[in-house]
C-alpha cells in the first residue's frame, strides 16, 4: 500500500498487510487495555492471502466511492478520478485536488483524506457539507453520509459536519474514543476502542440504552438498517428494516460488507459476493439480482448514496482494478459510467451526428436555441454553440441552450452548432439561423426542427423572490405543473447566465447579487440526462421585480 497507517493501531483502520506486520505474524492483537482480540485461523489466513495478493498485483483503482449521480475512485498513487451524469457535473473535484489516501461520497459531495491527514471536500455545499471543521490531529478515517460527514483523527476523536436535523452530528463522549465511524442518512454510528458500537440520532431505531457489544471491526448503515462485521468475520445486524424481511448472509467469514435498502452483502475469503435479499411485497419489486457479479472477485464493495431505489453497489475488481456497479440503479441510469470505464464498443462519436437548429426569442434579452436531441452515450458528447462564427458556449445539455443578452451582441446575430466529443472529434455544422432579438424573427437557412418548448409536459412558472432581512442572501421560490408525473432530476438556478446552484425542490437561497442593476433569474427543470424539461425566467432591479429590465 502507498500509505502506512499510524503506529496507534485499530483493526478497523488497517489493511491486511499492515495487520500482519504489526502483530508480528502472530494471531492476537491488543486493541485496548481491556480486551484482547483473538484473530481466528481463517481470518489470519485471509489476511495472509490478501497481503500476498495486494503485493503481487497492481490495481488501477484501490477504492471506489459512489454518490447519487457521481462516482469517484482512488488509484494507488493517491489520485482521484470522478465521473458524473450530465446533470451533476457540479460534483466533479477541483483541478488542484491534492493526493488522497481515502475517499467517501455522499449524495452531492465527496470528501477525502490527504496524505498529510487533512480533509478536503468538494461538490455541492448543501447544508454545509463542505465546511470542514478544524482537527487537532491528522485524520485517519472518514465516512460521508447522505448530507453529512464524520471523520476520526489519530487521537480517536470524531467530528461530524453538515445536516444535523436528526442529531447525526452529536457525537457522544465515549471513553477512549472511536476507531471507526459510518455516516448514514439520519444517523451516525461508530466503533469504540473496545470494539463496541455506539450510534447518535433521534431516530428511534438508532437509539440504544447500551452500546452494541462486539468486538466489531467494521460497520455499514443504510437508512433503515445497520450491520457490523465482527472480529470473527460474521455479519451481525443491530438495526433491521422491519418492512424488508431480510437477514444477513451467514456463509462467512467476510472481509467487507455493505447494506442497502434491498440487500446485505459480504465479501468472502475468495473475494466473491455473498448476499441476502429482501422479500418482494406489494409495495416493492425484486432487487435486480441478475446484475450482481457473484462470479467476479472484488477487493472491496461500497453502496451508493442514492436515496431512492435499492442503492446500487460498486466494487473494485480484484484482478484488474477496474470498477463494476450493479443493483437497482445503473440499469435505470442513476449512476454514470464509473471512472476508468472503457468506451462502448459501438459508442457513437461526435462525427456521427448532424444537428438541425432553430431558436425562440422570449424578449429582447432572452433567447433559447434548440437542436435535435443528442443521445446520452459514453464518452459524453457536448455541443459547441457559435454566434457570428465565434464560439460562445460548450454545453452537455443535449437539446437546448438558454441565455440572456443584457449586454449582448447586435440586434441581429447568426447562430450554428456542432457536436464535439472527448477525443476531439467534431460533427458537421448545423444549418445557420439568423435571430433578431428585437423583432423576435428567426430565419433559417434550412428547414428547422420543431420547437419542443411549444407544449412541454412540465411547466415552471411564478418565480418569486425576497431578501432575508439583514443578510446578503436571496430566496427564490417557483411553481411546477407536472400532471403526468414526469421524472425531474432537479432545478438549475441561474442569474444572467451564471450558475447559482442546483436544488431538488422548488426553493433556492443564495448569495445576494447587486441591487443596482437589472438581473435575470432563470429556473430550469432538468431531466436525469441533463436535458431541459422547461424553464422560466424573470427579471428584477433593486429590491423588486421590474418589467423595465426587459426593455
Amino acid at each position: 500500500m502507498f500509505f502506512v497507517a499510524p503506529v496507534k493501531v485499530h483493526t478497523a483502520l488497517i489493511e491486511p498487510c499492515d495487520l500482519l506486520y504489526l502483530i508480528g505474524w502472530s494471531n492476537s492483537l491488543k486493541i485496548s487495555n481491556k480486551k484482547i482480540l483473538v484473530i481466528p485461523t481463517k481470518i489470519f489466513a485471509m489476511c495472509l492471502l490478501s497481503c500476498w495478493y495486494s503485493i503481487a498485483t497492481a490495481q488501477s483503482f484501490e477504492q471506489v466511492a459512489p454518490g447519487a449521480q457521481h462516482i469517484c475512485a482512488l488509484d494507488s498513487s493517491g489520485q482521484v478520478e470522478c465521473t458524473t451524469t450530465p446533470v451533476a457535473t457540479r460534483f466533479l473535484p477541483p483541478g488542484d485536488l491534492p493526493l488522497m489516501r481515502e475517499i467517501s461520497a455522499g449524495q452531492q459531495h465527496t470528501c477525502g483524506i490527504t496524505l498529510d491527514g487533512g480533509v478536503e471536500c468538494w461538490g455541492a455545499d448543501a447544508f454545509g457539507v463542505l465546511q470542514v471543521p478544524e482537527f487537532d490531529a491528522p485524520v485517519v478515517s472518514l465516512s460521508a453520509g447522505i448530507n453529512h460527514t464524520c471523520a476520526i483523527d489519530e487521537n480517536n476523536r470524531v467530528q461530524c459536519w453538515g445536516l444535523g436535523t436528526n442529531g447525526q452530528l452529536d457525537v457522544p463522549d465515549v471513553p477512549g474514543g472511536f476507531v471507526k465511524v459510518d455516516a448514514g442518512r439520519e444517523a451516525s454510528c461508530g466503533i469504540d476502542v473496545n470494539g463496541d458500537i455506539h450510534c447518535w440520532s433521534t431516530v428511534d431505531s438508532f437509539v440504544f440504552d447500551q452500546p452494541v457489544e462486539g468486538p466489531f471491526i467494521d460497520l455499514d448503515l443504510s437508512r433503515l438498517s445497520a450491520c457490523g462485521l465482527t472480529g470473527n468475520g460474521d455479519i451481525e445486524c443491530f438495526v433491521l428494516n422491519e418492512f424488508a424481511d431480510i437477514t444477513p448472509p451467514i456463509d462467512g467469514p467476510y472481509s467487507d460488507l455493505t447494506v442497502t435498502t434491498g440487500s446485505i452483502c459480504g465479501l468472502g475469503m475468495d473475494q466473491l459476493l455473498d448476499c441476502s435479499f429482501r422479500e418482494p411485497t406489494m409495495f416493492s419489486t425484486d432487487p435486480l439480482i441478475e446484475e450482481f457479479p457473484f462470479d467476479v472477485a472484488l477487493s472491496s464493495i461500497e453502496r451508493s448514496a442514492q436515496i431512492g431505489g435499492d442503492s446500487p453497489i460498486c466494487g473494485v475488481r480484484a484482478e484488474s482494478g477496474t470498477i463494476s456497479c450493479f443493483g437497482d440503479g445503473p440499469s435505470e441510469g442513476f449512476l454514470p459510467a464509473p471512472p476508468g470505464a472503457s468506451p462502448l464498443v459501438d459508442a457513437n462519436t461526435a462525427s456521427s451526428f448532424n444537428l438541425q437548429l432553430t431558436a425562440q426569442v422570449y424578449s429582447s434579452t432572452q433567447v433559447e436555441l434548440f437542436w435535435n436531441r443528442v443521445p446520452s452515450v459514453f464518452p459524453q458528447i457536448s455541443v459547441e454553440v457559435f454566434r457570428d462564427d465565434e464560439l460562445i458556449a460548450t454545453t452537455l445539455n443535449n437539446i437546448s441552450l438558454f441565455f440572456n443578452l443584457n449586454v449582448g451582441p447586435n440586434d441581429e446575430a447568426r447562430y450554428r452548432v456542432r457536436t464535439v466529443d472527448d477525443a476531439g472529434n467534431r460533427g458537421e455544422f448545423s444549418n445557420e439561423i439568423l435571430v433578431n432579438r428585437i423583432s423576435g424573427v428567426v430565419t433559417s437557412s434550412a428547414q428547422p426542427i420543431n420547437n419542443p418548448r411549444v407544449d412541454p409536459a412540465v411547466r415552471v412558472s411564478n418565480i418569486n423572490h425576497s431578501f432575508f432581512v439583514g443578510a446578503s442572501t436571496v430566496l427564490l421560490t417557483w411553481q411546477v405543473d407536472n400532471p403526468n408525473d414526469v421524472e425531474i432530476a432537479g432545478f438549475e438556478v441561474r442569474v444572467d447566465d451564471e450558475l447559482l446552484g442546483f436544488v431538488e425542490n422548488t426553493v433556492f437561497s443564495g448569495e445576494l447579487i447587486s441591487r443596482n442593476v437589472c438581473n435575470v433569474f432563470t429556473v430550469a427543470a432538468l431531466a436525469s440526462d441533463g436535458s431541459i424539461l422547461d424553464f422560466s425566467a424573470r427579471d428584477f432591479s433593486g429590491s423588486s421585480f421590474m418589467s423595465a429590465c426587459s426593455n
